[in-house]
């Protein structure tokens, strides 16, 4: 086994025709979008923890430093986590892998290496990573999402065409994780959100339902949103005050409603209209967050 694994099981074994699907917090997704879309699939199909990746060797901790605490009374520390869980969704005959975590800082391919492993083990060979981008699009319309894939297949399974990427320049652990597994010969999809870049505050909920959904329909899961959907309803609220307080804010989403409306973009099917009214307290970030957020973005845009 590799050195670097924490098996929270005996043993690896192989599972049912598994699927991973990943995110990492990090450079491809920054606002935790992609990596809450994972955890919400690990709650609502039950996943149980499979493996976890030893931080040590890979965090600068100068740099991604411990959080302390207090849980049931006594101090504690939480390291940055690279965490992998089982899930077998209901009337499925096949086996999801859900590895979520925080990009590491070094020893990258002594870090895939420890996944590749775990793939190997499992019977792993078909992947779907997540990730989320800042784009000029407005929150008020449905949030595309894109789709680069290493076989043709994957544009049926989840409705979308997938072009041929011509990007050259910096990439994440996803990006490395993608093009590892795809040297092996295994197939391989990214899917990413597109979130309006003048909203930075906290992960956007209506990306995570986009990317959920999507999941849903590639594999036949049928997975409950109800929790992503009450977020998703209170981040509207909180926006809706923010723009209310920012008279430029305003007149900003409207110029890119315009935008919008006026290229009509193909969509996909995993877009989704954002909800408007709010219905629960969900602990997502206050409207003076989001507003700080937006003034920054329009100093920059004044250049002051």
């Amino acid at each position: 086994m590799h050195e670097a694994l924490r098996l929270a099981v005996d043993e690896l074994r192989a599972l049912r025709d598994p699927v991973l699907i990943a995110a990492f917090a990090g450079f491809t997704d920054p606002t935790g979008a992609a990596v809450a879309t994972v955890r919400h699939l690990e709650e609502q199909w039950g996943a149980t923890p499979l493996a976890s990746i030893d931080p040590e060797r890979f965090f600068d901790f100068t740099v991604q430093r411990p959080v302390a605490r207090i849980v049931e009374g006594e101090r504690v520390l939480q390291w940055p986590e690279n965490r992998i869980a089982v899930a077998h969704p209901p009337g499925l005959d096949r086996d999801f892998l859900l590895l979520v975590g925080v990009e590491p800082h070094l020893r990258w391919r002594t870090f895939l290496a420890a996944v590749e492993e775990v793939l190997r083990a499992t019977g792993s060979t078909v992947s779907v990573t997540l990730g989320a981008q800042a784009a000029a699009v407005p929150h008020t319309r449905p949030l595309p999402v894109t789709l680069s894939s290493s076989a043709a297949e994957f544009e049926a399974m989840f409705g979308m065409q997938a072009p041929a990427s011509r990007y050259q320049g910096p990439t994440g652990i996803a990006g490395a994780l993608n093009l590892r597994t795809r040297a092996l010969g295994w197939k391989n999809a990214s899917l990413w959100a597109m979130l309006p870049h003048y909203l930075n505050a906290g992960p956007n909920p209506n990306a995570a339902i986009a990317l959920a959904g999507l999941i849903d329909r590639a594999f036949g899961t049928h997975t409950p949103h109800g929790p992503l959907e009450e977020r998703a309803r209170a981040y509207a609220e909180q926006v809706r005050e923010t723009l209310a307080a920012a008279p430029d804010g305003a007149a900003y989403v409207r110029q890119l409603e315009e935008q919008y409306d006026a290229l009509r973009p193909q969509l996909p099917p995993g877009s989704v209209v954002p909800p408007a009214t709010l219905e629960a307290d969900t602990g997502l970030p206050d409207a003076p967050d989001l507003l700080d957020d937006l003034d920054e973005f329009l100093r920059g845009q004044r250049g002051t």
